[in-house]
């Protein structure tokens, strides 16, 4: 099972938090881009090819880092997390209305390897979860995103850690457990 894929692009972030706090600009986008490098190969090794979200995620970073260094300013640097939640919310948009295919369901069926890790019985359910979650996680993630670019730009590294980690996986768990007592079905 390849739960490290429904982390992508998070120990990056860990790392510029961390690295923020006892080193200097630079530091702190080199060692989260570091991490993204890393992340990439991790998950293109265990895939077998290579991860395509681990790699957008690594160019984002690059790319903003660029810029942030560039500036001098560690604002455009967290607002990779942004680019990156609006580049998958638009892949997994793309997925359910244009191609009627439930993205989520397929990476958790067929990259995380759920399935090997439930009953028979479960998972029909894990499927059902996955295609609900398929067609509202792209409206969860744009949310999602602007709060991190609020974050980013007027918060400190601290708060705006908290909102990308925390408040994400948060959001994601307040949306499974809606859907969940509210009976969404595919």
């Amino acid at each position: 099972m390849q739960w490290q894929l429904l982390f992508i692009s998070i120990p990056p972030v860990i790392a510029f938090a961390a690295f923020s706090r006892v080193g200097t600009l630079r530091e702190a986008v080199l060692g989260a881009s570091v991490v993204s490098g890393f992340e990439l190969l991790y998950n293109s090794l265990q895939l077998g090819f290579v991860e395509p979200f681990s790699l957008g995620s690594l160019i984002l970073f690059l790319g903003f880092g660029a810029v942030s260094l560039r500036r001098n300013d560690d604002r455009y640097f967290k607002l990779q997390p942004v680019a990156f939640e609006l580049c998958v919310a638009a892949t997994l948009a793309y997925f359910v209305f244009a191609l009627d295919t439930p993205l989520l369901a397929v990476l958790a069926e067929d990259y995380i390897g759920i399935h090997g890790e439930l009953e028979a019985y479960q998972r029909g359910y894990a499927t059902i979860y996955a295609t609900t979650l398929s067609r509202s996680m792209p409206v969860l993630l744009v949310v999602h995103a602007a709060l991190t670019a609020r974050a980013a730009w007027k918060g400190s590294t601290c708060a705006w850690f908290n909102v990308r980690v925390f408040g994400f996986y948060g959001m994601v768990a307040l949306l499974f457990l809606s859907e969940r007592l509210l009976g969404v079905t595919p």
